[in-house]
């Protein structure tokens, strides 16, 4: 426990504070007035101070010439070190980000973790979107995507042949200048200006239909058609070029409507008891977001922060931030509804705990082969898809010890949830409450037996009317388990299939099925492939064989 004298020598300037415990970060916080603040948690007028007193050893201090900067450094250093009793802004869902990274000849990605080095633009709602976009973009500015190291490549990919990358691993220092004016470009077009691939692609267009290249025109007339179908399918579009956020707020509720170049990219929500102030620094600064040109907000702000604050000004301004607080307001509306189904859920099952986090796995084979058992996650009632997991349980026709596997493959490693569901009656909940007790884990199990859709708890059976949200809920996950181990499961056995039947063919060894595999991706298109094109990879006689034997 640090005692009050710690605070002696700390000047009455601005700046960050830091609470350890050894090199455990306790608490990271701000002030204008270093001296002041530190002593007003030395006064224990509220329980979290108290709490982060007696836990701590050390106190740091950073001194910032502003109250800007120790906004600035707080939200960087609590996204960096995590500090126990922090505030942290929590996103109703995992956002997806593009990635430039910080190698000297960058390449690009689409990721949901924001730990490594580089650039980080987005957040993005829809990740088909981004996944389009980014294939639209690589087609005119080509850039490298692949992770490798440069040093290890001995020949470019296919990506240069089909010329969506310059491939900087040729020719390095011939590339260096133009690839650097390349990633130039790209920063460019994410941080808001779509008119430059739009026109791009148009002028390349004109010119190859003008020189009479109508192949290489159609080309560039589909990438177009595709740029604009793409842009179109994000709803929202203006007659301008606005790079503007417009964030919309109540309830610890934050919406954040990202519009670029006039186009709506991302609709984004996140829940966090943080002033508004707190909130821009930790979501531009701590969860690394793209700046826009400016930040519509209906009240006025007034702080120095890098980009201008501004109320709603013109008809646009107002439209968009219309629809930010409809949005926001129905978010609030179904996040509250979810809280009270959870905890009408918790009363009828009688559970220890309010289920705000539930994990549900369901078995699948096909005749006692591949089995595998779904794991899927459910955060105050959302599904979080980036958690879902699939185990390969090898081959067992015994759903029993398949759940008691799945028992000890998940729960040996991983916290357990809140809730556990389990797709299955009487004797699948109990087999998963008995391993979970010869493990000496204690979680509530429940599970749905499917014939009058009772719901089974440890004790018996409780029937609820279908319309019941608590019951249409655990059929709503039920479902979602169903889905991913069905969908896993027959991704195994055509995936056996495609491997065994080349197995099979005499003279076809490993790197001759890579090599086919490779080319023609499925067994369906090495079966139809013509002769001359297997001949080329592996030779007449094998390609004679290969058509036998498929």
């Amino acid at each position: 426990m640090l005692e009050k004298s710690v605070i002696e020598d700390i000047p009455e300037k601005p700046g960050v504070y830091i609470f350890k415990k050894s090199n455990e970060y306790v608490y990271i916080g701000k002030s204008k007035n270093l001296k002041k603040r530190l002593s007003s948690h030395f006064l224990f007028k509220e329980e979290k101070s108290k709490l982060i007193i007696e836990e701590s050893d050390k106190l740091e201090t950073i001194i910032v010439k502003n109250e800007k900067e120790s906004l600035l450094l707080e939200a960087t250093l609590i996204y960096k070190y995590k500090p126990k009793y922090n505030v942290m802004l929590k996103e109703s869902e995992s956002y997806v980000y593009i990635r430039i990274s910080d190698d000297e000849f960058p390449y690009v990605e689409i990721t949901r973790n924001r730990k490594k080095g580089g650039k980080y633009f987005g957040p993005y709602t829809n990740i088909g979107f981004v996944r389009l976009f980014l294939e639209v973009l690589q087609k005119v500015l080509n850039f490298r995507n692949c992770k490798k190291s440069l040093e290890k490549i001995k020949k470019p990919c296919l990506n240069y042949y089909l010329k969506t990358c310059i491939a900087p691993c040729l020719k390095e220092k011939e590339n260096k200048n133009l690839y650097i004016k390349i990633i130039e470009k790209l920063e460019n077009v994410l941080n808001g200006n779509y008119d430059y691939v739009r026109n791009f692609v148009e002028n390349k267009m004109l010119y190859h239909s003008k020189m009479l290249d109508f192949e290489n025109a159609a080309k560039y007339r589909d990438l177009l058609f595709s740029f604009d179908s793409l842009m179109k399918s994000q709803g929202v579009i203006l007659n301008d070029n606005r790079n503007v956020d417009y964030i919309a707020f109540r309830d610890n509720m934050f919406t954040i409507l990202k519009v670029r170049s006039g186009i709506l990219v991302s609709k984004l929500f996140y829940e966090s008891a943080l002033t508004f102030e707190e909130f821009l620094f930790q979501f531009y600064y701590g969860l690394k977001s793209d700046l826009p040109e400016k930040i519509v907000f209906n009240q006025k702000i007034k702080l120095d922060f890098t980009v201008p604050i501004t109320l709603p000004k013109d008809e646009k301004d107002i439209y968009i931030y219309e629809i930010a607080l409809e949005n926001l307001n129905e978010h609030v509306k179904t996040i509250k509804f979810n809280k009270r189904v959870l905890l009408k859920m918790k009363e009828i099952l009688n559970l220890k705990k309010i289920p705000l986090r539930i994990e549900g796995t369901d078995i699948s084979h096909r005749n006692g082969k591949y089995t595998v058992a779904s794991l899927v996650v459910f955060e105050n009632g959302y599904p979080k898809k980036e958690e879902y997991r699939r185990y390969k349980l090898g081959n067992i026709l015994d759903d029993y010890e398949s759940i008691r596997m799945f028992i000890r493959k998940r729960y040996s490693k991983h916290k357990l949830p809140d809730l556990l569901f389990i797709d299955g009656g009487k004797g699948q909940v109990n087999a998963a409450i008995q391993e979970l007790e010869k493990m000496r884990l204690d979680v509530d199990v429940v599970g749905i037996a499917k014939e009058e859709e009772l719901i089974v708890v440890r004790d018996g059976v409780i029937k609820l009317e279908h319309t019941d949200d608590v019951l249409r809920t655990l059929i709503f996950i039920r479902d979602e388990t169903h889905r991913v181990a069905n969908t896993f499961s027959g991704h195994l056995k055509l995936k056996s299939y495609k491997v065994s039947k080349l197995d099979d063919i005499s003279g076809i060894g490993l790197k001759r099925k890579k090599q086919l595999l490779m080319k023609f991706k499925t067994l369906e298109n090495i079966k139809n492939a013509p002769l001359y094109e297997l001949e080329k990879i592996v030779g007449k006689k094998l390609a004679m064989r290969i058509k036998e034997e498929l």
